[in-house]
């Protein structure tokens, strides 16, 4: 069972369920021998379409913004950002919908079901029938393979959360549909939530079945056969961030049907375009028993921390991850990588460019997989293409920027209440996504090594330079960025609990990279100072001196110094890092218990590093 997920029961609800994908195509089996559930994605199909949300005249508000900032009036400010310099929700990343599968009985008896991480195919049995499920690469499908020691019989249908229809049309099940115009995130709930309308993005999955099958009404039927193979083609209407959905989305589903090979032939190109990724890395630990089902191991793990091969396959799992939801051409990964089941899912299931796009794709290169990264510099290039906007709204500024989140059309704006009727301002007020974005994507040009991405580097940077240059203010004699937040934190000065205020830790520590990287790419940029420890032997997370309001709160986003910047920093900051991790404490949600294994790590702590570790690794249901 080496580099295998194992299980010896079907999944019940979608977080139990194995995750398949080709950078595209993102699946979900549950492994249900009785009536099986593929839950389909296809990493284009959002709501909405290119459109600017920027509020045109906020920048009118910004020397009064920073006026009150200054002043500490921090009730102004956050009621002028809130009111007169918001934005709008971005759209959202959308379940395309279902294959079912409904076998005409129960197979219950020997059951099992495993995803082998090396070669991306997962394989559930039982009482003589096997049922293996890939997405592949090479031919833009899925692929349902099922056959049985004794003849078989099931209905195959396909639906979909979304307006749609389904049909069956020359031997193929057709399902159809369009995406809304709008979808607001799940914890908005006024006025019209999802507006369906006639702009939003088509989509279309196609079924077919190799040998002598029924397809007719809505569902493609099996009757009597020791083997079967299913092939699933999906596509949308996606032209580019620029553009309208209305390419023709049933014409390329069918393309993807073209000259497609048969079983044997499909599956051996999947495993050896998938494994020949995966097989780069290897990481070997001891302990425990890898003949145990996965859920078995992990909650042995919470009592004696004695399974380090769960650690091994962990570690080998993030990389499956970014195997199957990027690859070079898809986009990049969402929140929940490319694979969702809600039509409002948690926070849009979009990018949350604060941190968690960004973790994304921190280790990419580290763990051999410099091509699964590309997505992320495409994302960049939207970013920069439609920051200039939101720059010249926001600040009346030169160059480009952009906030804390965005969508497939690449927004840039602070997204937060679309009316300014409600407080975004802890969240919304951050104008250095894309600074960090360069930063990192800096980073990748040191292991690419390639002129010809450096010179598209320098382009973008000199555009975000020029916001800089053009947008900062001066305060006590220095330049900063204001008005701006440590990410989602809060603090209190004089009474008074704000997010809002100026040049947060995160923002210099950035900046410095940023200047410094924009100096070894040939721009003149000015020194911009690195953060240093606070009287308390912590790294500080705001200029001033403010009052904690929450001590270990989830963001660490003051630590950026340390991790990801991959400069060494100063023995006395390293040390006022530990001090600030410890006082964060070792809870957290999973992305920021990530972030700190990581800061642990690079500040040579091992111990704690694994201790975090641990803590990631206990069932959530």
């Amino acid at each position: 069972m080496k580099n295998q997920l194992y299980y010896t029961k079907p999944a019940k609800c979608f977080e139990q369920a194995l995750p398949l994908g080709n950078g595209r195509l993102g699946i979900m089996t549950y492994g249900n021998l009785r009536h099986e559930r593929l839950s389909l994605n296809e990493d284009s199909l959002w709501s909405g379409y290119p459109k600017d949300q920027n509020k045109a005249d906020a920048h009118k508000y910004l020397a009064a913004c920073r006026e009150a900032i200054f002043a500490k009036d921090y009730a102004k400010a956050k009621d002028i950002l809130n009111r007169d310099m918001h934005g709008h929700w971005s759209e959202a990343y959308l379940p395309l919908g279902n294959l079912r599968i409904d076998y005409d009985r129960a197979y219950k008896k020997n059951y099992s079901r495993t995803l082998d991480l090396r070669t991306g195919v997962a394989v559930t049995r039982a009482d003589g029938l096997t049922q293996t499920v890939f997405v592949s690469h090479p031919a833009q499908l899925v692929v349902v393979h099922i056959e049985s020691d004794r003849p078989f019989s099931a209905t195959c249908r396909l639906d979909s959360l979304l307006q749609s229809t389904v049909t069956a049309q020359d031997g193929t099940l057709l399902l159809t549909g369009q995406a809304p115009e709008v979808c607001m995130p799940p914890y908005y709930n006024k006025g019209e939530t999802v507006v369906q309308g006639s702009r939003g993005m088509r989509f279309c999955a196609g079924l077919r079945a190799d040998g002598q099958v029924a397809c007719t009404g809505d569902s493609l039927r099996i009757e009597n056969r020791k083997e079967v193979t299913l092939l699933l083609s999906m596509a949308t209407s996606y032209v580019d961030f620029r553009s309208m959905p209305t390419a023709d989305e049933k014409a390329r589903m069918l393309a993807y049907f073209d000259g497609a090979a048969d079983y044997p032939t499909l599956l051996a190109a999947h495993i050896a375009d998938f494994s020949a990724l995966m097989d780069r890395v290897t990481l070997e630990l001891e302990g425990g028993d890898e003949s145990l089902p996965t859920d078995v191991r992990l909650k042995r793990m919470q009592k004696d921390k004695s399974d380090q091969s769960l650690i091994a396959l962990l570690f080998q799992y993030g990389r499956y991850l970014t195997v199957s939801g990027s690859r070079p051409g898809t986009n990049a990964m969402t929140l929940q990588g490319i694979w969702n089941e809600q039509v409002r899912a948690p926070w849009s299931s979009s990018y949350t460019t604060n941190i968690n796009t960004e973790m994304n794709y921190w280790p990419t290169d580290a763990v051999g997989l410099g091509e699964c990264f590309t997505p992320l510099v495409d994302f960049a290039e939207k970013l920069a293409a439609n920051g200039s906007s939101t720059a010249k709204a926001y600040f009346d500024a030169d160059g480009w920027c952009a906030c804390h989140n965005s969508d497939i059309w690449g927004a840039t704006y602070p997204a937060g209440f679309p009316d300014g009727d409600g407080d975004s301002s802890c969240y919304a007020v951050w104008f250095m996504s894309g600074a960090w974005i360069l930063n990192q994507l800096y980073t990748h040009s040191l292991y690419q090594k390639d002129p010809a991405f450096d010179e598209k580097l320098k382009d973008m940077f000199a555009g975000a330079l020029a916001f800089f240059h053009s947008s900062m203010t001066a305060h006590n004699g220095q330049p900063v960025t204001c008005p701006s937040i440590s990410p989602e934190n809060t603090f209190t000065d004089n009474g008074q609990r704000s997010a809002v205020t100026y040049m947060p830790s995160m923002d210099r520590e950035i900046l410095h990279d940023f200047m410094e990287n924009c100096r070894a790419l040939g721009l003149d940029a000015p020194v911009i100072d690195q953060v240093v420890p606070a009287p308390d032997g912590r790294v500080p997370e705001w200029a001033e001196n403010y009052q904690e309001t929450e001590v270990e709160h989830r963001h660490v986003s003051h630590l950026y110094c340390i991790y990801p910047s991959y400069r060494v920093q100063s023995d006395a900051l390293q040390a006022a890092a530990k001090q600030s991790l410890l006082k964060r404490g070792f809870g957290g949600t999973g992305w920021s218990l990530g972030w700190k294994v990581c800061l642990w790590a690079r500040l040579g702590d091992g111990e704690n590093a694994l201790r975090l570790i641990e803590n990631q690794l206990r069932p959530i249901n």
